[in-house]
C-alpha cells in the first residue's frame, strides 16, 4: 500500500535493526536512502530537530514510549506511536498534558482496530442498538507455540519478557482488547478482579518475570461485564484455532456479535435463533495498513486521529487496573489506580 511520503531519517542505536530496515527499503524499491542516526539520544537531538521532518513513527520498547511521545509533542512533530501509549500513571498524565499544550500536533496511538473498517462498522452497529443492552463481553489473547516472545534468544527483544520494560502483557499486548472494550462501553472500567501465573517458562529463561497466563473479570459503569483470558501456553497443532485465537465478543438482549483479529471474524448471532446469522463482512482488510493510512490522512487534513490520546489513556488505565488486580489477586477499583 503506497502512502506518498518521503522517508528522510531513521534513528536506531541497534545496527541489526538498521540493517533489517535498510534491506526492507531496498526490497520495496526505495532508492533514496534515509539519513541514519545511531546514537542513544540522536532521535531527540538530531531527528526531532530536523526542519524537514513533519511526522515520525515511534516503534520502541514500551518503557520508552512516554518520553518519546512527550518530546514529539514538544518538537511539534505529528507522530504514530506504537501501543500501549505508556505503562505508568505519571506517564499517562504527562502525555495527556503534552497533547493539551500542543493541540495542533496529531498524536495517534497504534490501536489498529480504531481504524479498521470492520471494527468501526461493527461497533457502530453495537452502539446503534443491534444487540440491545450489552451486558456481557468476552475477550481473549490465546497464543499457540512452543515458546513465547521475549526469550534471551530473541536478542534485543528480550524486553518483551521483562515487566519493567514491557509493562507486562496486560499493557504490552492486551491493551488492544481494553481499547475495544472501552470503545464499546464508552468509558473506562470501574473495577477488576484478576488471577494469574508466572514462571511457566523459567526453564527457558530464569529471569523472565512477565505473567504467562491470567484471567480477569472487569466491571464497566454501564453494567457491561467483561470476562478476559490471556494465555501463552495453548497447544499448537493442525487445528490452530482449537485452543488459540484473539477475539472480542459481545452479548446483549437481542443477540451477540463475534469480533476477531485471529481468526478474522465479524458475525451477528440473533438471540432467539429465528433470525438469520449475519456476517458483517466477507473481507477483512489489514488493520495495520488501515491504521497507518488513517494517520497520514489525518496529518494531511489536520483532523483528529481515529486513535487519539484520550482513548490511549482509557486503554492504559484499564491495563494498569487489570495488572494490579492480577498481581494482588483481588478486586481493585479504578479509583485506586487514579489516586496513586
Amino acid at each position: 500500500m503506497g502512502f506518498s511520503v518521503r522517508l528522510v531519517a531513521l534513528a536506531d542505536p541497534d545496527e541489526k535493526n538498521v540493517a533489517t530496515f535498510t534491506a526492507k527499503l531496498h526490497e520495496l524499491g526505495v532508492t533514496e536512502a534515509p539519513d541514519v542516526y545511531r546514537g542513544e539520544n540522536d532521535w531527540q537531538d538530531k531527528l526531532l530537530a530536523r526542519t524537514d521532518v513533519d511526522a515520525v513513527i515511534i516503534a520502541v520498547p514500551c518503557d520508552l514510549h512516554a518520553r518519546m511521545h512527550v518530546e514529539a509533542f514538544a518538537a511539534g512533530k505529528h507522530f504514530y506511536g506504537e501501543k500501549p501509549m505508556c505503562i505508568e500513571l505519571d506517564e499517562v498524565n504527562a502525555i495527556v498534558q503534552a497533547q493539551e499544550r500542543n493541540p495542533e500536533v496529531r498524536g495517534q496511538i497504534g490501536f489498529q482496530r480504531r481504524a479498521s473498517t470492520v471494527y468501526r462498522d461493527a461497533i457502530e452497529k453495537i452502539q446503534g442498538g443491534m444487540l440491545g443492552d450489552v451486558f456481557e463481553a468476552l475477550g481473549a489473547w490465546r497464543l499457540s507455540g512452543s515458546k513465547p516472545m521475549g526469550l534471551p534468544e530473541d536478542g534485543t527483544q528480550v524486553w518483551f519478557g521483562r515487566r519493567k520494560r514491557s509493562g507486562d502483557w496486560m499493557l504490552e499486548q492486551a491493551c488492544h482488547t481494553w481499547d475495544v472494550m472501552c470503545w464499546v462501553a464508552g468509558d473506562m472500567p470501574a473495577a477488576a478482579y484478576g488471577i494469574g501465573k508466572r514462571g511457566l517458562f523459567k526453564h527457558l529463561d530464569p529471569d523472565r518475570d512477565v505473567t504467562d497466563v491470567y484471567y480477569a473479570s472487569v466491571e464497566f459503569p454501564n453494567g457491561m461485564l467483561l470476562d478476559f483470558e490471556h494465555n501463552w501456553m495453548c497447544p499448537q497443532f493442525d487445528d490452530r484455532w482449537k485452543f488459540g485465537g484473539i477475539s472480542e465478543r459481545f452479548t446483549g438482549s437481542k443477540g451477540g456479535l463475534s469480533l476477531g483479529e485471529w481468526p478474522p471474524d465479524a458475525t451477528f448471532y440473533p438471540r432467539d435463533g429465528k433470525d438469520k446469522v449475519v456476517k458483517l463482512t466477507e473481507t477483512f482488510p489489514n488493520t495495520t495498513h488501515e491504521s497507518i493510512a488513517s494517520f497520514y490522512a489525518c496529518v494531511r487534513a489536520g483532523t483528529e486521529p481515529l486513535s487519539n490520546v484520550r482513548n490511549g489513556r482509557l486503554a492504559t488505565l484499564t491495563g494498569m487496573l487489570v495488572r494490579k488486580a492480577v498481581y494482588e489477586n483481588r478486586r481493585v477499583e479504578m479509583r485506586e489506580i487514579l489516586s496513586v
